[in-house]
């Protein structure tokens, strides 16, 4: 904060703050700056996580010939509008999410 020249007459600005313009203009554009040197890492360290993130780069899948196209149409509509109960011991293709019979997994959203 500055303080500027000369009061007011019959005017109580004790209370009052005055800001130095220029000042704060100077650290919006280093806080700017900053900023966009930031979004680069940003991104950077988004696309490290994905990787992390990732079954191949985790080891997880050893051979991506396993991973092919199904050769069968998915019929959706069959459990339409279908209640079911999942308890612990439900086997693991009557899960909740997709399940991949190479991986013996489920995959979930």
């Amino acid at each position: 904060m500055s303080k500027r020249g000369g009061k007011a007459a019959g005017v109580d600005n004790t209370a009052r703050r005055t800001w130095d313009i220029e000042e704060y203009a100077e650290k919006a554009a280093k806080r700017d700056k900053a900023a966009d040197d930031d979004d680069d890492s940003a991104i950077a360290i988004k696309k490290r996580k994905r990787l992390e993130r990732d079954p191949l780069h985790q080891g997880l899948i050893v051979a991506r010939s396993n991973l092919t196209a199904r050769d069968y149409q998915v019929n959706l509509a069959d459990r339409l509008g279908k209640t079911q109960v999942i308890g612990l011991n439900t086997p693991l293709n009557q899960q909740a999410g997709y399940y991949c019979s190479v991986c013996d997994c489920v995959l979930r959203d």
